[in-house]
């Protein structure tokens, strides 16, 4: 199995094919967002592969400053899931950021609800992949994501992801817009409940032309 990165014809179908499957509409970017972050240069769909055929993927967001970069999505395809690839995905990118600060990863916080033990799961395969969650979480659009960490150089700190953390989105979005549906570190006291998800900001990822809207 290798890793290559994907093209944007490959990421439209794995978006349109497994991912819409596999992500909740209120997690799952659109299309055109994921499209415009890969032209900024930073963001990165891999895939993969075994001959011609793909197996899992990892979509990856390098912080500006390098040193960090986010796993925005992992998953496995619908007729592999479950036989260990998602373990071994996160091996490579491990193998393949080794000289890194830190592979930081978001994954939805338990909130009481039904879907508790689905997170749960998902926090479990992350530490049991050597991840730490960190003491610090976030909201993005409306979604409380619990934020953790793997350091494969051993030099990242918890200080050094959430300033990398915050890099990512400040750089992509405008102040206006990340002071609306991004909180890093997340502040209880003073939640945030946007009335839109990622669904349906068909404008991602800049929002500047339904700011006139929303305010």
């Amino acid at each position: 199995m290798i890793l290559r990165e994907l093209d944007l014809e490959e990421l439209k179908w794995l978006h349109d094919r497994e991912m819409k499957e596999a992500f909740p509409s209120e997690e799952l970017k659109p299309y055109a967002a994921m499209e415009a972050l890969c032209r900024s240069g930073l963001y990165h769909p891999v895939g993969a592969w075994e001959g011609d055929d793909l197996l899992g993927y990892a979509v990856l967001w390098e912080s500006p400053g390098g040193k960090y970069v986010l796993i925005d999505y992992l998953g496995v395809t619908a007729s592999r899931r479950n036989g260990g690839l998602g373990g071994q995905i996160l091996q490579m990118l491990k193998d393949q950021f080794r000289d890194w600060d830190g592979i930081i990863v978001e994954s939805e916080a338990p909130d009481g609800g039904e879907q508790d033990p689905l997170r749960k799961r998902r926090m479990d395969f992350y530490r049991r992949n050597g991840y730490a969650f960190l003491d610090y979480d976030c909201v993005l659009f409306g979604v409380h994501y619990a934020v953790c960490l793997c350091s494969p150089n051993g030099k990242g700190t918890q200080a050094g992801t959430m300033e990398a953390h915050k890099a990512l989105y400040r750089r992509q979005f405008s102040q206006w817009a990340y002071d609306r549906y991004i909180q890093i570190p997340r502040d209880p006291e003073h939640p945030l409940q946007p009335p839109e998800s990622w669904a349906e900001q068909t404008t991602l990822p800049g929002l500047e032309e339904r700011k006139e809207e929303i305010l």
